[in-house]
């Protein structure tokens, strides 16, 4: 009878135990992520759209008519999938952005994005001279693809592995430049005399180029990892900011910024809309050389009283304002080298998790990113 009197007691021990467990587990949870999560939540809100054939993310301007594009479509995925190991969105929500994409490859052989399509009624078409790739965006989709085989499989309604897979050989076939080891800007450009040896600084992300030999077994992909390397040092080396421009050329020995008007505009030979996203995308590696290159670039960030929105490549400010997609993708790497950039460090990753968004997608999302990063980079130092 003792016995039976006690169970009760000794339960209520174990429940006391359990809660003050649970209160100790709140206290050492990471502070970023009510914080992150609301920046989803409210990107989300704003950005993701519906349609019969899957959502998109809006990539257009305020008042102006919806538009979809590749780049943004590959954000989307990674921001989603990210949310979804968080609990914060489903395999329905990630699976509703792939079904978007696959209504939207160019063909039935080249299963890379079409860049963009806009809305026409209650339709989301792409014009015949946007039936093109645009390399950054299909390289998001291929990895997001792959993270999401990780962390859910590929059993259900849709074989993730096996999509990536397409995307990465469609890349290999349609955009791989093979003089010089890497991608073109989209797979329009491999055949062209003036833009197969251009390529955008961004595109270079050794990160994704390592993991996606390691998940393919495809040397290429790791002569690709092991390009980009080289062309990043080159580049970070050819002046004393650090800073890297928006396009570059990268002939079988030689590499040298693009000009003016190279392709996008003004900017193009200038740390501008495309390279800030070059400091993020380099703190997904830890080596040494890629490192260095970041560390140039906060060293030169760090002396900065504000981050402005774009700079010429000797360091003067395009423009007087800032924009958290220059902000952003900075806090990001003096996290990783807070030892070395603590104030810069603490300044840029409190307008990042404090900051509510804007209503630029571009800068919204590259917040929204870097948000994820900075709060995985807590969990990792906890």
């Amino acid at each position: 009878m003792l016995k039976n009197k006690g169970a009760p007691f000794v339960a209520l021990i174990i429940l006391s135990f359990i809660i003050l467990g649970c209160g100790v587990l709140y206290m050492h949870e990471n502070p970023a992520v009510p914080k992150v999560h609301s920046l989803f939540e409210q990107w989300h809100s704003k950005y993701i759209k519906a349609t019969a054939n899957g959502n998109y993310v809006n990539g257009a301007l305020p008042q102006k008519k919806a538009t979809a594009l590749s780049e943004s479509q590959g954000y989307g995925m990674l921001v989603t999938i990210q949310a979804a190991q968080k609990g914060w969105a489903t395999q329905h929500d990630f699976n509703r952005l792939v079904t978007y994409y696959l209504n939207h490859q160019i063909n039935a052989q080249n299963h890379l994005m079409a860049w963009k399509q806009t809305k026409e009624g209650n339709s989301m078409v792409t014009a015949a001279k946007n039936n093109v790739s645009a390399t950054d965006g299909d390289l998001d989709i291929a990895y997001s693809l792959l993270q999401a085989d990780s962390f859910l499989g590929s059993t259900g309604k849709v074989n993730y592995q096996q999509l990536a897979h397409k995307i990465l050989n469609s890349l290999l076939r349609y955009t791989y430049q093979r003089e010089t080891n890497l991608l073109t800007v989209g797979d329009w450009a491999l055949n062209s005399p003036q833009y197969s040896k251009l390529i955008r600084t961004s595109d270079l992300i050794p990160a994704y180029y390592q993991y996606f030999y390691r998940k393919t077994k495809n040397q290429s992909w790791k002569l690709i990892a092991k390009k980009s390397v080289a062309v990043l040092n080159t580049l970070s080396a050819q002046n004393k900011t650090g800073l890297l421009p928006d396009f570059a050329y990268s002939h079988l020995n030689t590499v040298s910024s693009a000009t003016p008007y190279s392709l996008e505009g003004a900017n193009d030979d200038n740390y501008a809309w495309n390279a800030t996203r070059i400091p993020w995308r380099l703190a997904l590696n830890n080596s040494q050389v890629l490192q260095k290159i970041n560390k140039k670039l906060l060293s030169f960030f760090a002396k900065q009283s504000t981050i402005h929105a774009g700079y010429t490549l000797s360091g003067k400010p395009l423009v007087p304002y800032s924009s958290m997609a220059f902000t952003a993708p900075i806090a990001v790497a003096a996290m990783q080298n807070s030892k070395q950039f603590a104030a810069l460090s603490a300044a840029t990753k409190k307008s990042v998790l404090n900051d509510k968004l804007t209503g630029n997608y571009y800068a919204d999302t590259l917040q929204v990113l870097s948000a994820f990063s900075l709060e995985n980079m807590g969990e990792d130092n906890e």
